[in-house]
């Protein structure tokens, strides 16, 4: 099945959607790579399009992070996977600085939290850019290979998007369970209000802000 649209279009609308902040970019990525799959387009550059798209989307989340990171922060703690994200980064911060973006990749609202976060602390942006490039490069390869690897058993790019879809939830779940597993019979810990003036976050021993 040709692709609908001229390849240079789709490259395009993918690096523009991946762009897009706090878009659910993974069913167009599927798609993506599902059309790459069978031909229409060339799974490198669908990569380089999407990685860069998501790098871009990224640094607008940390530029809003250094705008009013802590109050976003409580706004992503109200749901319980946002509040479990926003502890997960939190307790990862001091050790990883910014390389924490990449495999907040793998984690529900991960991405979003931490990029906001390193926003808040004011980390420096050489360390973002190289943690969101190393964590968009590889959820990209990811998504678009799951497609391309559904079109090329199937042979044709919508049954292997399909097939591609399933797959990606089960490879999400299991990154998620390497990356952030979760911690049974114990409650969910709080993840503190990051100190907007501070370059480094430091370990908070009382109650949350974000706990209110």
């Amino acid at each position: 099945m040709p692709l609908p649209v001229a390849p240079l279009a789709a490259y395009l609308f993918l690096l523009f959607w991946s762009a897009v902040p706090f878009a659910p970019a993974e069913p167009v990525l599927l798609a993506g790579g599902a059309f790459a799959g069978a031909g229409g387009l060339l799974l490198p550059f669908a990569i380089l399009a999407a990685t860069t798209g998501s790098v871009a989307s990224d640094l607008a989340k940390y530029a809003l992070g250094r705008a009013a990171g802590p109050a976003l922060l409580r706004r992503i703690a109200r749901r319980r996977a946002g509040a479990r994200a926003v502890t997960w980064i939190e307790s990862r911060l001091a050790a990883s600085g910014p390389m924490v973006i990449a495999p907040s990749y793998f984690v529900p609202f991960g991405v979003v939290a931490s990029t906001i976060a390193c926003g808040a602390l004011r980390m420096r942006l050489r360390g973002v850019v190289l943690g969101s490039a190393v964590g968009a490069l590889i959820w990209a390869t990811v998504c678009l290979g799951l497609g391309f690897l559904g079109a090329t058993v199937t042979g044709d790019p919508w049954f292997g998007f399909a097939l591609a879809v399933p797959a990606a939830v089960v490879v999400g779940l299991l990154a998620r369970r390497r990356v952030a597993p979760e911690r049974a019979g114990q409650p969910d810990a709080c993840a503190c209000e990051p100190t907007p003036l501070r370059r480094e976050p430091e370990h908070h021993e009382g109650p949350c802000p974000l706990a209110a």
